[in-house]
């Protein structure tokens, strides 16, 4: 059998290292944290927390055993202790999180949906160039574009009756009408609005 080198010192146990840790040896606490950094990373991991989250559960691992070293019954099981610590910061987290979640918002608190005044005005802009294009268009095809784009759901008989055409052409003369206007409006600087 080896005997031990008496020029290395021993590895202290854990129970050693706690009794110091307690009495504030900041080489104790090193060693502590260094033995069981991995251990508390495991369990805090184990829960998959964002990563803001998990640093605090392991930052508050360590506080807590700070705080509470004194208060452990077997020091040769801190690793069990920490453990149970760790997992109790990961739940707490948990539920303030689950807490803090909205359930309800007053109206005052939501988001304004009207359109602001930049694109009031250039919804504006837009309606007027497309006015004028629309102007611009032959006789026919611009009755045609009025009649289906005046109403929110045009119906096909009534605009065929209306303009006298069959209802299987007005398809095909819409498709030509639109092209006419996105060329006009691409003529206009408005292509944005023709697509």
């Amino acid at each position: 059998m080896v005997s031990p080198d008496p020029a290395t010192p021993a590895t202290p146990s854990t129970a050693q290292l706690v009794a110091e840790a307690c009495n504030r040896r900041p080489e104790a606490w090193r060693e502590l944290t260094a033995r069981y950094e991995g251990l508390v990373r495991a369990v805090v991991g184990s829960y998959r927390l964002q990563e803001a989250d998990f640093a605090d559960a392991v930052q508050n691992t360590w506080l807590r055993a700070l705080e509470r070293l004194h208060t452990v019954r077997d020091p040769d099981s801190l690793g069990g202790w920490l453990t149970t610590v760790a997992r109790r910061e990961c739940l707490a987290l948990l539920a303030r999180s689950r807490r803090e979640a909205p359930t309800c918002v007053d109206e005052d608190q939501l988001v304004v949906e009207d359109p602001g005044p930049e694109a009031q005005v250039l919804a504006e802009e837009v309606r007027r160039a497309v006015a004028h294009a629309v102007t611009e268009l032959p006789v026919k095809p611009r009755a045609l574009v009025n009649a289906l784009f005046s109403t929110p759901e045009p119906n096909y008989a009534e605009v065929s009756r209306q303009m006298g055409l069959p209802i299987g052409s007005i398809g095909p003369t819409r498709q030509r009408a639109l092209r006419t206007l996105r060329c006009g409006l691409a003529r206009l600087g408005q292509d944005a609005c023709a697509s």
